[in-house]
């Protein structure tokens, strides 16, 4: 349903076309479908010039037109953007369709509406401290991933704003790491106050070129793998007219496909470009209305668990400490990793769980692991066994079958230590770029994944110049191991699975009848222990 701001927008204001003539003000798709969807509290990451500037820009004019006391603020990232922001909204005020503002006055940044009393203020990022005297009724930021010390600035701003006051972050792309990045992946999995809106620009009916069926043919029969369009056509099912536009688009950033995605994304993982190279660079990613969220921790796919399926669960173990996000280049210990738990169909190769923490305490997420295995229908886990691992793998031996948990070749042990040191997995300088490299591979041919924050793990993932191998400074990896671990016992978990079917398989077999005698005497290597009876 249109809010009353959207109302007064396209009954009452106009706007310059590209052809620079005055017509009114219509909202395109992402402006109405973004209207329709606000919850107060919106964060909005976006292909290039999608008009979500403009649409706050009328809405907050809306609003001190037509309430009073409204303080609405917007902030860009630097000065000409917030003079050509000002310049819009004086746009609208003198080219009303109908009476005109009232106008007690207009500074450089500043619009008083005399008839309202309400206040409009557009800033520059850092020009201007707002502390606790001041009232933010509705705030709206702008291009904030391009926002020097961006939560420097925010803390101030946020803490203006009243609880059923309104704030919306806005802005394409720029890397991974910092806090536009971080906010929105929080978002992405519901971990946060903000609801998301991604606006793609496959979606945007303006990005196209109008052309004919020659044309359309040409392009459609000439499809240039090297800019991915065959690709593109498959899985998006784009125009001529699309693609057309889309290698203007390419022309003009000189066929930088990287930075291309970044300025038009597709997808939310194409918004924000690593810096540095992924080591996944192919990953079979699907995204779905499936993929559900159950609570702050625990996202699914519809339709798992399911007793028809068998299930591996992989598990990388932080120490719970918990903590909250700095705005620096490089995570800091007060962030805190999470623990993880990433779970696979063994029989579709599918991703069919994520369950994240950093609060719970290494024992607990045993206990945690042990109600995931028997919810998944005794589910094979495999937990990292590096350093907070043997604790949780001791409370997962104490409360789910041992035979369920992974465990490496090595002989019993007597002492407890040494014992749960055979379990799990551990990851070395030497093992890990083996064991990363077998999920390279599986994401690469067989295994499917579902969870956007995964996805962005997977493309934050890369070789530093020490040779290490991990995320990118400011970016988590823990997803991307847990999913590592579920991958190294994928072989085990198979083969236990394919026992136990064969075991369930004698257990409602006919004894008298033929297969169930050959059975019967068949040894667990699948030899016949009956010695030939034909003399040589």
């Amino acid at each position: 349903m249109a809010t009353k701001e959207r109302l007064i927008i396209e009954s009452m204001f106009n706007i310059a076309d590209k052809s620079g003539r005055d017509v009114p003000f219509m909202l395109n798709d992402s402006q109405r479908r973004l209207d329709d969807e606000l919850s107060g509290r919106d964060i909005i990451p976006k292909a290039r010039q999608e008009g979500i500037s403009s649409y706050y820009l009328a809405r907050w004019t809306a609003l001190c037109l037509s309430q009073r006391n409204v303080r609405a603020v917007v902030i860009s990232h630097d000065a000409l953007s917030t003079q050509r922001m000002l310049k819009k909204v004086h746009y609208f005020l003198e080219n009303l369709r109908g009476p005109k503002a009232v106008i007690k006055n207009a500074s450089a940044n500043e619009i008083v509406f005399g008839k309202t009393n309400s206040m409009f203020y557009i800033g520059t990022a850092g020009t201007k401290k707002f502390g606790r005297g001041d009232t933010i009724t509705h705030l709206h930021c702008s291009e904030v991933a391009f926002w020097e010390q961006p939560l420097t600035l925010l803390t101030g701003l946020f803490q203006a704003v009243p609880k059923d006051g309104e704030i919306a972050l806005e802005s394409t792309g720029n890397g991974v790491g910092n806090y536009y990045h971080r906010t929105c992946m929080r978002a992405a999995i519901g971990q946060s106050r903000y609801r998301m809106h991604f606006f793609n620009w496959i979606e945007f009916s303006e990005y196209t070129l109008d052309l004919d069926q020659d044309q359309s043919d040409a392009i459609m029969s000439n499809l240039i793998e090297e800019f991915e369009e065959p690709e593109l056509v498959e899985k998006y099912n784009l125009t001529a007219g699309q693609l057309a536009w889309r290698r203007d688009k390419l022309d003009e950033l000189d066929y930088d496909l990287t930075q291309f995605k970044q300025e038009y994304p597709i997808t939310l993982d194409e918004c924000f470009q690593s810096g540095g190279r992924s080591l996944f660079t192919r990953v079979n990613y699907y995204e779905t209305a499936e993929w559900k969220r159950q609570d702050f921790n625990y996202h699914y796919l519809e339709g798992h668990p399911n007793s028809n399926y068998t299930y591996c669960i992989g598990a990388d173990v932080a120490g719970g400490i918990g903590g909250k996000s700095v705005e620096k280049n490089e995570k800091s210990d007060s962030d805190g990793d999470r623990s993880v738990a990433q779970i696979i169909c063994i029989e579709l190769m599918e991703q069919v769980g994520e369950w994240v923490s950093n609060k719970i305490e290494p024992d607990a997420f045993g206990r945690k692991l042990a109600a995931f295995g028997r919810l998944f229908h005794n589910a094979y886990i495999v937990v990292e066994a590096n350093n907070h691992g043997i604790l949780t793998i001791n409370e997962l031996l104490t409360s789910y079958d041992q035979s369920l948990v992974h465990r490496r070749s090595g002989g019993r042990k007597s002492e407890i230590v040494d014992r749960l040191a055979t379990y799990g997995v551990r990851t070395t300088s030497k093992s890990k770029p083996y064991i990363i490299g077998e999920l390279r591979r599986m994401l690469t041919y067989d295994l499917q994944v579902h969870s956007p924050v995964l996805k962005s793990e997977l493309d934050t993932f890369i070789e530093k110049e020490s040779g290490a191998l991990g995320a990118v400074n400011g970016c988590f990896d823990d997803r991307v191991i847990a999913l590592a671990m579920c991958n190294a016992g994928l072989e085990k978990a198979a083969m236990y699975v394919q026992s136990n079917r064969q075991e369930v398989a004698k257990l409602n077999q006919d004894p008298f009848s033929m297969e169930g005698i050959i059975s019967e005497l068949t040894d667990n290597r699948g030899g016949f222990p009956i010695a030939s009876q034909t003399r040589h």
